[in-house]
Parts: C-alpha cells; structure tokens; sequence
C-alpha cells in the first residue's frame, strides 16, 4: 500500500503493490454516532440515519427492475449512491484533514462499515495530489447490496453493488476534485467469492462511458436525437471533444438537481412547446437552452440566441422583428430579424424579463398567431419559430407590479424548468471543476497544474453566489496566475494590491472575503486522541459539546445545534436531561 502526498509515485513492486497497511482509527467517525432510541433518532456526523432490513432493500430492488427495467433500476440506484459519496467527501476533507492522504481518503471506506453497507479491503492505492495520478484497489467483503441482489435477482452476468460503486466513484470525484471512475469486475451477485473493484480517473479506462451512462439522468441517452448527437453528461476528455460550435460548453453534471434538469429537457425537447428556464445568474441557462435544442426536431437548423438585457430598448425591436427601408433614420435598407435568421430553428431569449411592454405585446403575437412585422413594415411575415427563453427575475412579482405581461408571462410559462444554483449541486463541483481547469490550462498553455487540498475543501464548502460562471472565472484565474508544474493554491484565486482593497478592508470580491473570514476563524485542534484519553463516556462526551455550544451561542439552541452537527430537538432533549437554564 502507499499513497504519495508530494511526489509522484513510482510504480511498485508487486509485492509492495498488495502488502496491506493497517487502517486509520475510528475514534473520529464514532465521535459522531448518535443513538437514541427513545426519540427514534440515530445520527452519524449530524445526518439522520434510519437502521433498515436489508431484505427491504432487495425487494425494493425487484421492485425497481420489475417498474423501471434493468437499467434504469441500476442507473437510479448509482445515481442514489453518487450523492451520497459526494456529500461524504465534504466529511472527509475536514475530518482528516491534518493526515496523510491516505488516512484522509479511509473515512469513505470506514463510514460503509459504519453503516454496515460492506467490509472494504483496500489491496492498492497509489495517489498524488500534484500529478492527479490515482489507482486503487479493493476487496469488498460482506456487502449487504451485493448479498440482497443475489438473494432477489440470483446469480447473473452482472455486479450488484450498483449504489456502492456510484458512491465510490461520487466520494472519489468529490475527494480529489476530478472524475475517478470505479468499476467492480468481481462480485458474489456474479458467482465469486468476494466482490473486487478497480478505481482510477475517467480518462484512463479505455472505455468510461460504460460507468459514466448509469450516472446521468434516467433515459437521457436513449432519446433519437442523443443516438444522432451523442453527449456525455459528465466531461471526462479535452473541452473539444463534442460537435457543439465553438465556445459552447458540453453538459457537466452528476448530481441529483442536475439530473432532474436534464430529464426535463429531454422530456419537452421533442414537443413544440416553449420553455422557460428559470434560476440564479450563472447557472448555466443558455448551456440547458442549447442541449434543449440538440435533442429537438430542430436540431439540424440554428438557434439563434439573444441577451435581451445587452440591447437597449430603441433597438430591442428592430433586433428581434427587423427593420423596413427608411422606418427610421439610418435604416437606408431592409434588415432582418432574429426571428427570420431562426426561422425552422430555436429562437433563446435571455434575460427575457428586460423586454418594453411593446417588445412584448409583439412577441404574445409571435406565439398566439406565428407571425409579425419588422419595424415600419405592414407585411406580415409567418415564422416557424420555437422560443426558448430564460430569467433570473421573480416573474410573477414582475407581473404583479405590472412590469411584464401575464398573458405573455402565462403563455412562456407552459414548461418552465428551474436550475438550481451550484451550492445545491455539490455533487457537479469537482466535474466541473475539473473540465474548467482542462479547459483553461489547455487555452492558456499551461502544464501539469492541479488544485492543492485547502482549494478542493474551499470549493466545496464556499457558496457560490455566482454559481458556475464565478467558478468558471475562478479558475481561470488561478490557471493564469499558477506556474507550470504548480498546485493551484488557495492565494492564486486572490487578486492582490492596494488599488483593489476598499478602506473597509474587504475586497467586496465574495469568494476574497470568504477566504479571509475562514482564515480568521480559530482552528480547532484534533480532539480524538484527548477523548479516548479522558475516560468520558459517549454520552459525558454528548453532554460536554451541548454545555460548550451552548455557552458559545449564548444559550440559542438552533445556533448551538448548527455548531455541532445536533437538531433542535435533540439540543433541546441534552437541556432538559442536563436541567440546564
């Protein structure tokens, strides 16, 4: 076993390459067991547990394949575990993060026997943060998924561990902050005594997409238009490995929020009807506009995209509908609109709420009757046109105020989709992450550069006000200002220099200013060896973390609950039982 932490490894012997180290204490992750049967709760690191029959689980597996099909059934229950892993990354990140790689990356492992999911055997594991270079090893023994698939299903061609393998490649992605892939290519579902799996990133297996498929939303990939255009929802090659036009970036995804997306453009795409995407600035709009697109009947004609907000409103027409010969000075000839150049194809309204009340009168009629006039014309002209459009605005308070018509409003609104910002798509910050720094390092021609620790911990737990177009820009940054060879740290996404620094002493840059609050925060020491030392048992040690939280939040039982992980009602339980004031 090794893990390299500076250097890159170089290949073992064999014998080095299955001699077993011993793994990390459990002291930590048992710190965070809660049981309490009297209030039915159980917690492990602030998240509710439920202790389930695993028979359960195999039934609702049948269950699944018998409703779903074989693959769909798989592909929920990947996805299911994808999540999961991810969000466990965030854990390990910070629980460990003073060990070794190694022992940082154990706590995945270490949570599924906590769980009682499976036994996990690591064999090999090489990994180095500086070169990205990762391959790993393991045995699974005792797996309750793969024991309950061939209890149900009975011995077959293919591994049962569906949601363990999907976590094992989300905590993986999520931990080093590019897409690792595992595969089980042993499994007792298939007949073998034990379950085996390979892990490395997506790039170095000769044919990823055979893993990469059961994480994307449920169906996508069997649509016609995805057989004529295929995408790969989760980036795994160099940024131009696609058929899109030039500066439109491929689906990035894994995470439950965008999955669910996907699968509601897939569901209308084929319809005629417009849509309206919904969502914070940045979260990628034009790029769901643009998928919308491809997988319509349209796809072999051009959308044509606008950004309604860039255009002032003198002109916002004329842009739209075209201009006549001399419908007003400077017009000395006919011109043509964005609504004929997309003619047979989409038409993308962006920031669709800025439009005059004109513009929009114009465009209620473009929907209801499929036709207009340019700007000083009495021809009308009929358009074969579907409207795709997109805001970050509260429609319904914009119609309400009377700012936006609601019969235009109501008639965009027949399929709105909402894309939720990127802090609520944990799962998508490493994919992207990763696809931004091929992209960026290949366009600025930049060598071996990768995110160092603090940066992967920043990422995850920072909020992303600016979703992916901050992220985008972030790193970008970090690409310009890093050298070849050079991690990408924490300080080159800082801009430096007094020009930028306000007298508040804030940068007024919300990422700057996170870095900097973080950094003023005291660091808390390891606590697991002074607690297994002092003699306290699981619940002194409760009751200690509540008295202290407590003392902290000045006696305001949410905020002592958020410090430690605990809910309301179990702070409020600890006070009663403690008969604290």
């Amino acid at each position: 076993m090794r893990a390299a932490n500076n250097q890159a490894p170089d290949r073992p012997s064999l014998a080095d390459r299955f001699r077993q180290a011993s793994d990390p204490s459990l002291a930590d992750l048992l710190e965070t067991f809660h049981f309490d049967p009297d209030r039915a709760e159980i917690f492990l690191n602030g998240q509710r547990m439920v202790l389930t029959d695993n028979a359960g689980l195999a039934i609702m597996r049948r269950e699944l394949i018998s409703a779903l099909g074989y693959d769909r059934a798989r592909g929920v229950m990947s996805r299911i575990g994808y999540s999961i892993g991810s969000g466990d990354a965030t854990l390990a990140l910070e629980l460990r993060k003073d060990g070794t790689l190694f022992e940082g990356f154990t706590v995945g492992p270490q949570l599924h026997s906590l769980k009682g999911s499976v036994k996990v055997v690591p064999k090999i594991f090489e990994a180095d943060r500086k070169t990205g270079y990762f391959y790993s090893e393991y045995e699974w023994h005792n797996s309750a998924e793969c024991h309950a698939h061939l209890k149900e299903i009975g011995i077959g061609p293919h591994p049962g561990g569906w949601q363990q393998v999907g976590y094992a490649s989300g905590y993986s992605s999520a931990f080093f902050g590019r897409p690792i892939i595992f595969r089980e290519l042993s499994c007792v579902a298939m007949g073998h005594k034990h379950c085996f799996l390979v892990g490395k990133p997506a790039e170095d297996w000769d044919d990823p997409d055979g893993e990469l498929r059961w994480f994307r939303a449920e169906g996508y990939p069997d649509r016609p238009a995805a057989r004529r255009k295929p995408t790969t929802a989760i980036a795994v090659g160099a940024p131009d490995r696609d058929d899109r036009p030039a500066g439109a970036r491929p689906m990035v995804g894994a995470s439950p929020g965008f999955n669910v997306t996907l699968h509601l453009v897939d569901k209308v795409a084929r319809s005629e009807a417009p849509v309206l995407f919904l969502g914070e600035s940045g979260v990628g709009k034009e790029v769901f506009a643009r998928e919308l697109h491809r997988r319509s009947r349209r796809a072999d004609r051009d959308l044509v995209a606008v950004n309604c907000a860039a255009i002032p409103d003198t002109l916002i027409e004329a842009e739209l509908f075209g201009v006549e010969k001399g419908a007003y000075t400077g017009a000395d000839a006919a011109r043509a609109g964005r609504f004929e150049r997309a003619d047979g194809g989409s038409l993308f309204l962006d920031e669709i709420g800025t439009l005059s009340l004109a513009a929009q009168g114009k465009l209620l009629r473009v929907l209801q009757e499929g036709e207009y006039e340019r700007v000083g014309g009495t021809r009308s002209i009929k358009c074969d046109v579907r409207l795709i459009a997109a805001t970050n605005a509260k429609m319904r308070a914009d119609v309400e105020a009377g700012r936006f018509r609601a019969d235009l409003f109501y008639r965009l609104n027949t399929f709105p989709i909402w894309i939720p910002p990127l802090r609520d798509r944990r799962a998508d910050i490493p994919l992207l992450a990763n696809f931004f720094l091929r992209k960026f390092t290949a366009r600025h021609h930049k060598r071996d550069i990768s995110f160092d620790d603090r940066v992967i911990r920043l990422f995850h737990d920072y909020h992303w006000p600016g979703n992916i177009r901050e992220m985008e820009n972030t790193i970008e940054r970090g690409v310009i200002l890093a050298s070849d060879g050079e991690m990408i740290g924490v300080h080159h996404l800082m801009m430096s220099g007094d020009a930028l620094q306000p007298e508040d002493g804030m940068s007024h840059d919300p990422l700057a200013d996170f870095i900097i609050e973080t950094a003023k925060r005291p660091q808390r020491p390891p606590i697991g060896a002074t607690l297994l030392e002092s003699g306290l048992s699981h619940e002194e040690v409760i009751d200690h973390m509540v008295r202290s939280a407590l003392d902290q939040c000045g006696g305001n039982q949410v905020e002592a609950g958020r410090l430690i992980g605990m809910s309301r009602n179990q702070i409020a339980y600890r006070v009663k039982k403690l008969r604290l004031r």
